[in-house]
């Protein structure tokens, strides 16, 4: 497993951390194995600190039930059980239904994916 702290600097390069950013472009690209055609930020996260792609939470804290004991996000087992109770998988929320007064805002969804040809997206990938 790589260890890649965000917005740390580079202190840690010299215990083996990858300190160019946890959800960068390439680590997307990577993870996918499809080029991405990104649109150019005007800032990054954090106040320049963070390399990160994305940076806007989609989840909640104590609701994701893989109990990773390295996460940061789940803190307490017995919360994650009970929140884990309230999911509905036909609604649109995480954790449970909308409530008076909720304000919901349509997010703007597009691909990245660059479906442009490339010769050397058919070659083998090289050893190192």
């Amino acid at each position: 497993m790589t260890i890649r702290p965000c917005a740390e600097g580079d202190e840690l390069t010299l215990y083996g951390a990858d300190c160019s950013g946890c959800m960068t472009v390439n680590t997307f690209e990577t993870a996918l194995h499809v080029p991405l055609d990104v649109p150019k930020r005007k800032t990054n996260q954090r106040n320049g600190q963070c390399a990160c792609l994305l940076g806007v939470d989609i989840g909640a804290y104590d609701t994701c039930g893989h109990l990773c004991e390295y996460c940061y996000a789940n803190s307490n087992t017995r919360l994650v059980k009970e929140n884990m109770k309230k999911h509905n998988p036909m609604s649109p929320f995480l954790l449970g239904e909308s409530m008076p007064g909720d304000v919901i805002h349509e997010a703007k969804q597009e691909s990245w994916i660059d479906h442009q040809f490339n010769l050397f997206s058919y070659l083998p990938p090289v050893k190192k």
